[in-house]
């Protein structure tokens, strides 16, 4: 049988109060005799999940803001679109930040390339790789 309304209330109170002991540094057999639970295992697992739901529904959310914001470049994106192509440069300017925004978003960026003098680089690894010679040579 499903629990009541009322029992679903009290475990979730029973799980903040979990909560709060935990960030308040406890550990886990106080935190168990404290809101009564079994046992520091079931403690410690009543907590654990309670932070995977919240971090799923945090992930829902954020998914949504993404696709919000997605929506938000895409229209003003349209807005300055025709004006962007006929020339006007405070259009066309727009229109990029609106592309970059999005593909930020997106995750779609080209990745940031690093400058690096290759030689150096090189020369650093076959130093690390000769082997260490002796005060004979050998």
């Amino acid at each position: 049988m499903a629990a009541s309304k009322a029992q679903r209330a009290a475990a979730a109170k029973k799980r903040e109060q979990a909560i709060a002991l935990k960030i308040a540094g406890l550990d886990w057999a106080t935190i168990a005799d404290r809101t009564g639970y079994a046992s520091p295992g079931a403690a410690c697992t009543a907590v654990s999940e309670a932070l995977k739901v919240n971090i799923a529904a945090q992930g829902v959310q954020a998914a949504e803001l993404r696709e919000l914001t997605i929506r938000r470049y895409d229209r003003l994106q349209a807005a300055y679109w025709a004006d962007a192509l006929k020339g006007n440069v405070k259009a066309a300017d727009i229109v990029l930040k609106c592309l970059k925004g999005r593909a930020a978003i997106e995750g779609t960026e080209a990745p940031t390339r690093l400058n690096l003098d290759a030689q150096r680089l090189g020369d650093e690894i076959l130093a690390l790789l000769e082997p260490a010679t002796g005060d004979d040579g050998q």
